[in-house]
């Protein structure tokens, strides 16, 4: 049985690659097309069990966390308010693991974290495990929240990106979340809220954006305005 290398990102795929030239590091080579048609399993935001059927010793599995929720933007007295800082993208992992036929796989994908109310930080986004028999063999761990902007100018802050800590099988990619954009100040000059940073490794079996940050709300209104939810994350399995 032939492993099916996870998908990253394009984006993800040409800055790996940037990185890699001018370190001097070769990349491996990703392996030929399996004889079979290879199945590739995506699962609900929440926890689910899956068992492996029979004939299976190894899949490849791409594990990527939620995004953190942008924060909100403040409601201003005298002047606009600020704008929320974006929240930060989710962590993503990957390797190939070797299973026996009737072994049991809990996995858990992150829900995105909320959006953040007016003056408020938005939520974490949550972390994505895959686990083996009971054993975890892959940890995501979701983006941080953006905080919030604050009536006197003061620009909500980013959310940090989630990190990536480990996947227990042959050819680990660790891929740590990317960090959300600040929020603007207050006033008359620029209160953007801040874009949400976003994931860097996801499987391209899986819907919509996976892990990104939910952007900080707008401020340069005497109203405050909530953050962006993060998006959930995914976790994809190939054999």
């Amino acid at each position: 049985m032939h492993s099916v290398p996870a998908v990253v990102n394009s984006r993800a795929r040409r800055l790996v690659a940037g990185i890699a030239a001018t370190a001097g590091i070769l990349l491996p080579v990703a392996g030929a097309a399996p004889a079979h048609a290879a199945t590739t399993l995506t699962f609900p935001t929440g926890t689910s069990a899956w068992t492996v059927p029979d004939g299976i010793t190894q899949i490849n599995v791409a594990v990527t966390a939620a995004g953190g929720g942008g924060g909100g933007s403040a409601a201003g007295f005298v002047l606009p308010g600020a704008g929320g800082g974006g929240g930060g993208g989710g962590a993503g992992v990957g390797c190939t693991l070797a299973v026996n036929p009737g072994d049991v796989l809990t996995i858990t994908v992150g829900a995105g974290g909320w959006g953040g109310s007016t003056l408020q930080w938005g939520g974490t986004g949550g972390n994505s495990i895959l686990s083996i028999n009971g054993t975890v063999q892959a940890t995501a761990n979701g983006g941080l929240a953006g905080d919030g902007g604050r009536a006197l100018g003061s620009a909500g802050a980013a959310g940090p990106g989630g990190t990536a800590v480990n996947c227990n099988g042959a050819g680990p990619l660790l891929y740590d979340g990317i960090i959300g954009g600040n929020g603007g100040g207050g006033g008359l000059t620029s209160n953007a809220g801040g874009s949400g940073g976003f994931a860097t490794y996801y499987s391209s079996s899986c819907p919509g954006s996976p892990g990104q940050g939910g952007a900080g709300a707008n401020g340069g209104s005497l109203q405050g305005f909530p953050g962006s939810p993060g998006f959930d994350g995914c976790v994809a399995l190939t054999y």
